[in-house]
């Protein structure tokens, strides 16, 4: 999964090789987004609820990596995603509370919010949390595991389990009464807006520096997408014993 000598990719190219290293990511995860489709009930419920621990984790990590870094038009740029994330002054319209409300109108109980968290995504979520915290990383380096990695990203996986969740007959049956609120910003123009004015702005301010900032900004991302790849094969690994379990009862 990994892109070694970032420093040696031309500037031009960086975008390109990037992409690439994401759709080697949306590959390795095809077969999750295919048990998407068809899972029952109550694995469903049990694969969209972990992606609600990304949430949670992505708003304070942002705020890290927003302290960290100087002033700047990424940075405030980036303090304008936070507020959005945060439901621009309204605690109501938060992200985190509308995935929630979501998971709530599928059928996910108060207690299932946190007793089905999977503690190796957890794990996961703490880890990178400890990278962009570390101040032995540099910023860059940050701005690529949660700035790249993380709202330019973050689309593009959304979007594709979209595609997918939707023809599942339990999403089928219950389409009408279903919170959509979450969805409606993260897979329509106001995530891609701003996926790729994160993408701009970061070219602008880091890409064009040259050799030593890709090699940073690479060597975030690179950790950002195996976390990825290991946070959506540690779901669909659960979820495939816990099927073999019941087939050997």
């Amino acid at each position: 999964m990994k892109t070694s000598n970032w420093n040696s990719i031309p500037v031009d190219d960086f975008w390109q090789v990037a992409d690439d290293l994401q759709e080697r990511a949306l590959q390795s995860a095809e077969s999750l987004f295919a048990l998407a489709e068809e899972a029952n009930p109550k694995e469903f419920i049990s694969l969209l609820i972990q992606y609600r621990f990304f949430t949670i984790y992505y708003t304070t990590d942002l705020a890290i990596l927003i302290a960290r870094l100087t002033e700047g038009r990424l940075r405030s740029f980036l303090g304008e995603l936070l507020f959005d994330e945060l439901g621009r002054g309204n605690p109501l319209e938060a992200h985190p509370r509308l995935y929630d409300d979501f998971l709530r109108s599928i059928g996910v109980t108060d207690q299932d919010l946190d007793s089905l968290a999977m503690s190796a995504n957890i794990g996961l979520l703490n880890a990178v949390r400890k990278s962009l915290s570390d101040s032995n990383t540099s910023t860059t380096y940050g701005v690529g595991l949660r700035g790249m990695g993380g709202e330019c990203v973050c689309q593009v996986y959304l979007a594709r389990l979209y595609e997918h969740m939707m023809k599942n007959p339990y999403i089928q049956h219950r389409r009408s009464v279903i919170d959509w609120r979450f969805w409606d910003l993260h897979v329509g123009p106001h995530d891609i807006e701003h996926r790729n004015k994160t993408r701009e702005i970061i070219h602008d301010e880091i890409v064009v520096q040259g050799p030593e900032a890709l090699a940073d900004l690479g060597r975030g991302y690179n950790e950002s997408m195996v976390s990825w790849t290991t946070f959506w094969t540690n779901i669909l690994d659960s979820t495939v014993s816990a099927r073999v379990r019941r087939v050997a009862v």
